[in-house]
């Protein structure tokens, strides 16, 4: 092969050097001349090989010898395999029938063991003990069969032993150092209290355990439970007040999903802003508006017990003082003189009461609004994505509700507060009529 490819490289240098210098007859006849090398050195080559037959012949018959024995090698392990497997499976019978009863406590064994573990994956009792399962696993493999010893006695006690610590530490609060997650990612070793089954509370944050470990919660509850939770961890032997969650998590996972106040207002919207907005301005001319007229009435209730010497600063006064400035025997003129002050004072009286009345009836209907504007946006939603999930039909109904609740919310109070301005100022008007009516009677008398 070298020889070939020694013959080939030649004649390529050979024809390719001159071909700038040469004529096309010329090169043809290297061509020709090359082509004949190349058949002498290829009819080398094959005299080569089949010098090297007989070699090669040896070769074969050492190797197919060789597989004949590997065959007979394979036979008879194959044979020695299948006894093995009649010899265990004797053995298994003969351990079966040995076992008896055994078999019985061993499937329930197997039972506890795996309900027993199980629980042990999910309790935040293991945040305090975090090896006590370690040998359930070997346990389950001995007593399924799986592994050719037998579990013994005191591997049965030992699992008996870890749930009746389970059981005893229900009822325990216990302090202790553990690595914690927390919401940045970080993992820290800090001091974490457990009550019983039911919380883990960690610098006065409530945690969380799974198989990653405790975790501080990303998000926690609102600031009554996290006082609770600060009172707890910095107690010392004293009792504190803390509400357990019974269900193991379920319940405080709710309550941390639970929305905010904050975020309730923020999920109304334009409109929700709108709504509480003009409810803010309208409160704050009520409450104005009523603290205005108890001063008015206190006011005209003082002029009233001594109308002879009227005030400016005061509706009564002000009325009273119209007559006394233009005497007249004339009853009638003095009738429309008082009606006219009267008239004078009402706008005063009864101002804004309007304002607060127009707000008490469109804030439900803004409300209303809102919610139609969030329905077509989740009805949207829902032509999208679909309906399958029903968390997001939800999700958007209950934030279309929030503006119809910051309508009723701004409702509400505010025809309380209109009420109550409407019945103080129609109080000072019915006191001046009846007033009016009194110097009328005391003009006609005279």
């Amino acid at each position: 092969m070298k020889h070939l490819i020694t013959a080939v490289a030649v004649a390529a240098s050979v024809a390719l050097a001159p071909v700038q210098a040469q004529t096309v007859d010329q090169i043809l006849n290297q061509v020709k001349s090359g082509s004949l090398q190349k058949s002498k050195a290829a009819e080398d080559l094959e005299a080569r090989f089949r010098s090297a037959g007989a070699g090669k012949a040896a070769i074969v018959a050492n190797l197919r010898a060789q597989r004949e024995t590997l065959d007979a090698r394979s036979n008879q392990l194959e044979a020695q395999y299948a006894a093995n497997n009649e010899e265990l499976d004797q053995i298994r019978t003969a351990r079966e029938t040995a076992l008896g009863d055994l078999k019985d406590l061993f499937g329930a064994v197997q039972q506890v063991v795996g309900e027993t573990e199980a629980r042990f994956d999910t309790s935040i009792i293991s945040a305090q003990f975090p090896d006590r399962g370690a040998n359930f696993d070997d346990i389950s493999k001995k007593v399924s069969n799986q592994a050719n010893d037998l579990v013994t006695a005191a591997e049965i006690e030992s699992v008996w032993r870890e749930l009746f610590n389970e059981l005893v530490q229900q009822g325990k609060v216990a302090k202790f150092n553990a690595s914690v997650a927390t919401a940045s990612g970080a993992r820290e070793q800090q001091e974490v209290v457990r009550v019983g089954v039911f919380n883990l509370v960690g610098d006065g944050k409530f945690l969380t355990y799974g198989k990653g470990g405790v975790a501080e919660l990303p998000r926690q509850p609102d600031g009554r439970y996290l006082s609770q939770a600060s009172d707890l961890y910095s107690a010392s032997g004293s009792s504190v007040d803390f509400a357990l969650d019974p269900t193991q998590g379920r319940l405080l996972d709710a309550a941390v999903e639970s929305p905010s106040l904050r975020e309730r207002i923020d999920q109304g919207g334009t409109v929700g802003y709108i709504i509480l907005g003009v409810g803010l301005f309208a409160a704050l001319i009520a409450i104005y508006k009523i603290l205005t007229l108890f001063g008015v009435a206190a006011a005209v209730n003082k002029q009233a017990k001594n109308p002879d010497s009227p005030s400016d600063k005061n509706p009564l006064g002000r009325v009273l003082k119209a007559v006394k400035d233009n005497p007249s025997n004339d009853t009638e003129a003095m009738e429309l003189r008082l009606s006219e002050a009267i008239m004078k004072e009402t706008p005063k009286l009864t101002s804004w009461l309007m304002f607060l009345k127009i707000v008490s009836v469109v804030a439900p209907l803004a409300g209303l609004l809102g919610t139609v504007l969030g329905m077509i946006e989740t009805f949207q939603s829902i032509t999208l994505f679909g309906a399958g999930d029903p968390k997001l039909m939800a999700g958007g109904i209950s934030q279309a509700l929030v503006t119809t609740v910051c309508g009723l919310v701004v409702a509400i109070p505010i025809v309380l507060l209109h009420t109550a301005a409407a019945s103080k100022a129609k109080r000072v008007e019915e006191i001046l009529e009846e007033q009016s009516a009194g110097m009328v009677a005391r003009q006609i008398e005279s």
